[in-house]
């Protein structure tokens, strides 16, 4: 393990060119051998810890600007897509006016379950549990159809469809508890 360290200290100090900026990094050993790293020494090792002179290259006028250039073109594809989700969502919504469906937010997902404790009452009968897990299970179902226009090829959803859908987690059968 302490030629692993050496090696990650000779890495970092042959990966960082030599631009005379430093910045105070600590090492030390744990009771189990480990070496670490990290900008603060914790309590415990103050006595064993050492500190390195890393150096750290400051970035030129040109490194500043490409960052700065990169930096402006994500924020333009960020806003580009957030147009075109509005759009999407815009265009999904005159959709489903002329189909006469409504796109809705789930009617079933902001019920209760039917079975409430009362009081005095030490537990659900299981029947209770099951209409619950019945009620539970078609807030679900209900929840899943309508994020189902929003799933995205590769597995996600889009954004925009917590707007007008509520995510309801699946619900664990009561004989499974």
């Amino acid at each position: 393990m302490l030629f692993f360290g050496r090696v990650l200290a000779g890495a970092l100090l042959a990966i960082l060119p030599l631009s005379f900026v430093s910045a105070e990094v600590f090492k030390w050993v744990d009771e189990a051998g480990n070496v670490h790293f990290g900008d603060s020494l914790p309590e415990k090792y103050r006595q064993t810890g050492k500190t390195l002179d890393v150096p750290v290259r400051e970035p030129s006028a040109a490194d500043r600007q490409k960052a700065e250039a990169v930096a402006e073109s994500i924020r333009k594809a960020a806003e580009s897509a957030r147009e075109r989700r509005l759009e999407e969502g815009e265009r999904l919504e005159g959709d489903s006016k002329k189909t006469g469906q409504k796109m809705a937010p789930n009617r079933v997902a902001d019920q209760a379950p039917p079975n409430q404790l009362q009081p005095g009452q030490a537990r659900l009968t299981r029947k209770q549990r099951m209409e619950n897990y019945e009620a539970e299970m078609a807030r679900y179902r209900e929840s899943q159809r309508c994020f189902a226009p929003y799933q995205m090829r590769g597995g996600g959803t889009r954004g925009y469809a917590f707007n007008k859908c509520q995510s309801v987690e699946r619900p664990i059968h009561p004989d499974v508890r």
